[in-house]
């Protein structure tokens, strides 16, 4: 290209300078540049570094390759556009610079200049460059070069390297134990914390002192010859339980403390020491706790054993009184039924005797009294059996979504037209070990129970789950660890209390009128899942409703589709995060407290709703709330929507006994809303809170 070789190479850079349409910019055609324009454009398509020209007073963008490289995805769009569009990003930032170096004909450079370049992967970068002028032949600034290489790496090693010598300063400060750095061989003190002034005896003013001035009374208790030696060698020591007498500052009176210290030499980068740290835990306490113990363990010991033998004492007499109690009520539930079934067999018989005496043969409703009587006393001893897990049962491999679905019929029509039965199940739901004719008649019992409980008509909801059960939960059921299917069915209506929902399965245990109930509905459900292998489990709150939680033990896992086994992910725990545990049931919390701490998160634990609210509005620091719904007073809802006002966008998680679905059907919680059924498994509690915290 004749009289351009001023364009020539530049690379990427320098061809798209040579094909673009100049023409139809304020710089004309190349062939018309100004020399000072060709100059500078030349030095900077053959720079190494980026470079770019700013020509005219609307400063007209030309650059090499490198300053591409910069511009992401600016380039090739940038060339020739006015440097308020190219450089609009950083506009705000450079075009003081520009205005002045135009005005002045004075060159600036700058260092480290924070520029909020639009790039992938963020737009923090810091640069240093310089703004050169460029002189047209009359003397005047027609436009600008410059040059300049990024210094982000570096500004964010420097940003880390403050950040973690600050963090050791206030490790430092912050040491529990008393901490000092002595300082050359004359063991100056250099630094020290808090905990050391107060080990010292509060005497500020030996900072930049030797330690034998300082502390005088050291040097014939041997510590300054200790640290001369330890300067001399190289070698650290330890030191357990030492005595030392220090003339405290604050009453001038000598002090004997024991302490655990350690002298470790620090050196420098020839090997040789220059400092000593000094480490040192006052533990006088400590040592003499110890010796108070070892003078009292004959006696505590002998203390121990008498009180264990008298509790062990009380225990046996306190489980032979509840035994007796328990043997009393069953026995004389099953006297009193028994006698109202006999009676009607007696009579019955009696009145058959004297009417076949005379001669009479119109005796069949005496006959069917008796037959009566005697099939209610068998349906008796058979829930007596069943109570006891003791009658036979004929387990088998079991669909119960398709058993729950064949009683809907049978169960509208025993419920009646004020209760509405609904199904949540689950898919992909595992087989269940269990006799369907026992199963069924606990179904239909739970049902009865729940619709006596809805007088005004209601909801009953039955839902079916996969339930692992882990080796916690494993103990507190008495159950063996494994896969488990889940049955819920779950009421609108009144509720029970704790003590009436404590009761509940024991047998002839009542709650209706006289004549309306034996009292063995509940507790032959619990003895046909205890001897099935299972667990029940009741949630209940008064005016909220009741859910009874069924489980039992799958079916042979390998007859269970490949497609259905649940696989658990590996979950990440936590990384200090604070997570808030609200739960009013003292274990429950005690459980869900220990697990989050074994899991990696710091936790605060409340155990009532208005507890959380003084520790939240007390602005202490959380990450999530992990509340249980159901609790006295205040709710975990209500808790959330207070906690909501006072600290916007506080991550919550709630927690219920009730399967979801009852929950949402008793307003406890809105659809949509992230909770976690109880009981759960570590691992699910560490998913959820995982998966909230990530959100």
């Amino acid at each position: 290209m004749p009289g351009k070789s001023f364009l020539s190479g530049g690379g990427e850079a320098g061809e798209l300078i040579r094909a673009f349409d100049w023409a139809a910019t304020p710089l004309g055609p190349p062939d018309k540049w100004p020399d000072p324009l060709r100059t500078a454009l030349a030095v900077c398509l053959n720079s190494t570094i980026p470079s770019a020209v700013y020509w005219g007073k609307d400063f007209t963008t030309l650059y090499n390759d490198p300053w591409a490289k910069q511009a992401a995805g600016r380039h090739p769009w940038s060339m020739g556009r006015p440097a308020r569009e190219s450089r609009k990003d950083i506009w705000d930032t450079i075009a003081p610079q520009f205005n002045e170096v135009m005005a002045t004909g004075h060159g600036v450079s700058v260092t480290d200049q924070y520029l909020p370049i639009q790039r992938e992967g963020g737009s923090d970068s810091w640069w240093s460059y310089s703004v050169v002028p460029l002189y047209e032949a009359d003397g005047t600034v027609g436009g600008l070069l410059t040059q300049g290489f990024e210094t982000t790496a570096q500004i964010r090693a420097r940003q880390l390297l403050d950040q973690q010598t600050e963090r050791l300063r206030d490790m430092f400060r912050q040491a529990p134990g008393a901490v000092a750095i002595m300082s050359g061989p004359n063991h100056i003190y250099e630094i020290a914390n808090e905990s050391y002034f107060e080990l010292v005896g509060q005497r500020r003013d030996i900072m930049g002192k030797s330690l034998a001035e300082a502390l005088p009374e050291l040097v014939d208790q041997g510590f300054v010859e200790l640290m001369d030696k330890v300067y001399r060698t190289g070698e650290p020591f330890v030191g357990r339980g030492v005595a030392v007498t220090i003339n405290r500052g604050d009453t001038g009176e000598p002090e004997r403390r024991m302490v655990d210290f350690v002298y470790q030499p620090i050196r420098n980068a020839m090997g040789e020491v220059e400092d000593i740290f000094v480490e040192a835990t006052d533990v006088t306490e400590r040592v003499l706790a110890q010796a108070a113990l070892a003078r009292s363990r004959d006696e505590l010991e002998a203390a121990v054993i008498e009180r264990t033998e008298k509790l062990m004492h009380a225990e046996g007499l306190l489980r032979q009184s509840q035994k007796m109690e328990a043997i009393g009520q069953l026995t004389g539930g099953i006297a009193h039924d028994f006698n109202n079934m006999l009676a009607v067999v007696m009579s019955g018989l009696n009145l058959l005797q004297r009417k076949l005496k005379r001669g009479e043969t119109d005796v069949d409703r005496y006959i069917d009294g008796a037959m009566e009587g005697a099939q209610r006393a068998a349906a008796l001893t058979s829930r007596l059996l069943a109570f006891s897990r003791q009658q036979q049962l004929a387990p088998e491999k079991l669909d119960a979504n398709r058993l729950v679905q064949s009683m809907i019929d049978l169960l509208s029509r025993t419920l009646g037209e004020g209760v509405r039965v609904e199904t949540v199940l689950a898919d992909g739901l595992w087989s269940v070990l269990a006799d369907a004719n026992q199963l069924e008649s606990a179904i239909l019992n739970l049902a009865v129970n729940a619709r006596d409980a809805m007088e005004h008509g209601g909801k009953l909801t039955i839902e079916t789950a996969n339930a692992p059960i882990d080796g916690a939960f494993a103990i507190e059921y008495a159950i063996a660890p494994g896969e488990y299917v889940m049955l819920a069915v779950t009421d609108t209506g009144s509720g029970m209390t704790p003590d009436v929902s404590a009761k509940a399965f024991d047998p002839f245990f009542t709650t209706k009128d006289v004549g309306k109930g034996t009292g063995l509905g509940l507790s032959q459900v619990f003895g046909f899942v205890r001897q099935s292998g299972g667990h029940v489990k009741i949630y209940s709150e008064p005016e909220l409703g009741t859910t009874v939680k069924i489980y039992l033990p799958r079916g042979n896992a390998q007859s269970v589709p490949a497609e259905q086994k649940k696989v658990v992910a590996k979950v990440s725990g936590g990384t200090g995060e604070v997570v808030m545990v609200v739960e009013d049931e003292e274990r429950v919390r005690a459980n869900s407290v220990e697990t989050l701490k074994e899991l990696g998160y710091t936790v605060i634990e409340a155990s009532s709703a208005k507890d959380a609210l003084r520790m939240i509005e007390s602005g202490m620091p959380m990450s999530l709330l992990f509340t249980d719904v159901v609790m006295p007073e205040m709710n975990g809802r209500q808790l959330a929507e207070r906690a909501a006002r006072i600290r916007p966008g506080l991550k919550v998680l709630y927690t219920t006994g009730y399967t979801g679905n009852a929950a949402l059907s008793n307003g406890l919680l809105d659809p949509g809303t992230v909770h976690l059924s109880k009981p759960f498994t570590i691992d699910q509690l560490a998913l959820k809170v995982r998966q909230m915290l990530d959100s």
